[in-house]
């Protein structure tokens, strides 16, 4: 019976419930291909227009206009 104290019950595992070594081992290798897959996708380039707050000022020279075309 509990005593007076409110503190959670402690549950031990039964061997059969307790996951062995290589079982853990895979499972995290598992976990972290998928982190690094997930990282993977969302890399992009450390100076990217979206992350270069100096984007518009390198462009204002106009190396990057595309001249009109005559139709």
């Amino acid at each position: 019976m509990p005593s007076g104290r409110n503190e959670p019950a402690v549950k031990k595992p039964s061997s059969a419930e307790t996951p062995s070594t290589s079982d853990l081992q895979k499972a995290s290798e598992e976990l972290k291909a998928k982190i690094a897959e997930a990282k993977g996708r969302n890399d992009m380039p450390f100076d990217s227009a979206l992350g270069n707050p100096a984007w518009e000022k390198n462009a204002a020279d106009g190396h990057l206009d595309v001249p009109d075309d005559d139709d």
